[in-house]
């Protein structure tokens, strides 16, 4: 029982990492999906930059809030729950919009997963002492 309410955790915080990426990712399209050639030439970097952004902040909220739940393996919680959201990710782009996703994305999941998990873990262990 315990390893199925881990996976329903893992399952929750990666769909919380995904869904922040998500809705993201379609705010980016409305807001910059009309700019001219030559514009968005000049705006890709920033486009760029938001997206992996974005994926280090919904990583961040998905990895904290399942070790918060977890309590122990910090770091493999915050592994976890980014490469379950990773492929959430995948399994969406290649299905709907028919494309890969980079693997720059699934680097910004690790890292944001990572530091909310060991975030959580700092601040318990500022707690206790």
């Amino acid at each position: 029982m315990k390893s199925e309410r881990d996976f329903r955790n893992y399952l929750g915080g990666a769909a919380l990492a995904f869904g922040i990426v998500l809705l993201s990712s379609e705010i980016l399209h409305l807001v910059f999906g009309g700019v001219s050639e030559a514009d968005a030439a000049s705006l890709y970097p920033t486009i760029l930059d938001i997206y992996l952004a974005v994926h280090v902040v919904g990583g961040f909220l998905g990895g904290y809030l399942v070790a918060r739940v977890r309590h122990t393996g910090f770091i493999q919680t915050g592994i976890i729950t980014a490469v379950i959201a990773f492929v959430f990710e995948f399994v969406y782009n290649i299905v709907v919009l028919q494309a890969v996703t980079d693997l720059y994305a699934l680097v910004s999941l690790l890292i944001g997963c990572i530091i909310g998990a060991v975030v959580l873990r700092a601040r318990i262990g500022g707690e206790k002492s």
